[in-house]
């Protein structure tokens, strides 16, 4: 019984031994009131993109109700619905949605908004001016299926070639998966200037150019795991086409063995012709590769790339003067405050309060200082002298009762 104890005791701590813990101050806060704060993607990075573990305590350690905000609002007043026509092709496994460019609008994307799924689809994407003939704009793309935690729907965005075709048609391969509900399609205008997107800026790349496979890779390392949203290339050729895709190290249980291998998770098109800026599914990792295939042509000069995040603020009610830090506790769960119901009422036009000195706590040493007496050093010591005195004991007993019969 004692054994089973130590053992749950043992597992317990080690528990507790792993769980990440962040601590960093708010700035001075000049007036009273709701206040925005961002969070910055070394706090993200520290959360592990999981917000139920963020925390905002005042002076005596009280929580402070806290509401998320995207900063998205402005971009929705802007979305621009298309009329589509949905098409089964059981025979060819197939699902087409053709969408309507009525005025012929220049066009390098389109939002669709998706039923939640976690499949995967391959699909291309294609032009025409008539419904007959038909020009290729992307192939072999890959989507993974996304989900919403608090909603039956997800939006994603479809980058392709510039273009102002009077149709566009995605194909999505079904033979794998059954078919993706799609229930609408549009267009966020100024999508990417309306929200400030902020920059990943810590992080080293290695450019790794292999001729015999005629790709060149680009090693991105990050100084901890990041939630990456979008990026962008700043390419210095001319004239360039080419296939490209992003690749994260996964591990695999075969046989009882570990085995580590490559998973692609996005791929794209870098073109001469576009922005080549690229929104992407759910990415949160510490290293990714990206591959791009040159074929028989030189490797592109790839001049600066960048890595974006979505803003998150956290909107509070902070007093003039107060002292506040934010914390990430990864042992605590999803905080329930009123405040969440009052969204929709507070001016995105707030004041700012920014977290500064954000850095880990030694969380070890905490444990330690609990630690009963039992669970010392000087409690294992004393064990260790007990046992050679109790050793001692039976080997001089054993030595007098050898005397004895001698």
């Amino acid at each position: 019984m004692y054994k089973h104890f130590l053992n749950i005791f043992l597992l317990l701590s080690t528990v507790t031994l792993v769980s990440q813990n962040f601590k960093g101050a708010i700035s001075e806060v000049n007036q009273d009131g709701f206040h925005k704060i961002l969070l910055s993607p070394e706090v993200r990075s520290a959360s592990a993109s999981n917000t139920n573990y963020f925390r905002i305590l005042d002076a005596k350690e009280n929580e402070v109700p806290y509401v998320l905000l995207n900063d998205e609002s402005s971009m929705q007043s802007s979305y621009s619905e298309f009329n589509f026509e949905n098409v089964n092709n059981t025979k060819d496994s197939v699902t087409s949605i053709v969408i309507e460019n009525k005025n012929k609008q220049k066009l390098d994307h389109f939002t669709l908004k998706i039923a939640n799924t976690k499949v995967k689809k391959t699909y291309t994407i294609s032009g025409s001016n008539d419904k007959k003939e038909w020009y290729g704009l992307a192939t072999n793309q890959v989507f993974y299926g996304l989900n919403e935690a608090e909603k039956t729907t997800v939006e994603q965005t479809f980058s392709f070639p510039l273009t102002d075709y009077a149709f566009i048609k995605f194909d999505f391969n079904n033979k794998e998966s059954l078919p993706l509900q799609i229930l609408n399609v549009g267009v966020y205008k100024n999508q990417f200037s309306t929200v400030s997107q902020v920059e990943i800026t810590d992080f080293k790349i290695k450019n790794t150019n292999n001729k015999k496979n005629k790709t060149t890779q680009l090693s991105v390392t990050f100084a901890m795991p990041q939630h990456i949203e979008s990026m962008v290339f700043d390419i210095e050729n001319e004239v360039f086409l080419r296939e490209a895709k992003i690749l994260v190290n996964k591990n695999r249980t075969i046989k009882k063995r570990i085995e580590t291998y490559q998973e692609n998770v996005f791929n794209f098109e870098l073109h001469s012709g576009t922005h080549n800026t690229f929104e992407l599914p759910y990415i949160f990792e510490k290293e990714i590769v990206i591959e791009i295939e040159n074929n028989d042509n030189p490797p592109l000069n790839i001049k600066h790339l960048k890595f974006f995040q979505k803003p998150l603020y956290v909107i509070c009610n902070l007093k003039k003067n107060e002292a506040y830090e934010a914390i990430i506790d990864t042992t605590l769960q999803k905080p329930i405050y009123d405040l969440v119901n009052f969204k929709a009422s507070f001016n995105t036009d707030l004041p700012e309060a920014v977290i500064t000195n954000f850095n880990k706590i030694d969380t070890q040493n905490k444990v330690s200082e609990t630690k009963s007496f039992w669970q010392t050093n000087a409690f294992m010591w004393l064990c260790i002298i007990l046992a050679i005195l109790v050793i001692s004991y039976f080997a001089f007993g054993l030595l007098k009762d050898l005397k004895k019969q001698n």
